[in-house]
């Protein structure tokens, strides 16, 4: 039983000692975070000066943000204007081309038209001379 006794008084100044430690360090702590917030509060304020000094600042910061927006506005503007043309000449380009691929279709239609047209006329010929051979008719006479 004196064992548990003696334990158990180990076990508290143990305790004790650790809380002590602790606390400590809590103390530490909040004495630091004390001492920046009353560093902060009485820092010293910007004067007038300053602050149009910052002001300007500011502004012209603005002002070259809205600067760079409109040139890149400008930019994407014309790059849509270029591609809008590209896009208007290869319609135009494949257009002509069809027209061209027609005019070629017409034409070799119409060579060939041409090279049956006489070949018609010659067999429309043949068949007139055998009938009117048939007839007895015969031909130049």
């Amino acid at each position: 039983m004196a064992d548990l006794g003696s334990g158990i008084k180990q076990v508290a100044e143990e305790t004790v000692e650790v809380v002590e430690e602790v606390a400590e360090e809590v103390k530490d702590s909040l004495g630091q975070a004390l001492e920046q917030g009353v560093q902060s509060a009485t820092r010293t304020q910007l004067t007038p000066q300053q602050i149009q000094q910052k002001q300007l600042e500011d502004q012209k910061k603005i002002a070259e943000a809205r600067r760079k927006i409109a040139f890149y506005q400008q930019t994407d503007q014309a790059q849509k204007m270029v591609r809008q043309q590209k896009k208007q000449e290869q319609i135009q380009r494949q257009q002509m081309e069809m027209q061209e691929k027609q005019a070629k279709k017409v034409q070799v239609a119409q060579q060939q038209q041409t090279v049956k047209a006489p070949g018609q006329t010659i067999r429309e010929d043949l068949a007139r001379t055998q009938m009117e051979r048939s007839k007895g008719r015969g031909v130049g006479g």
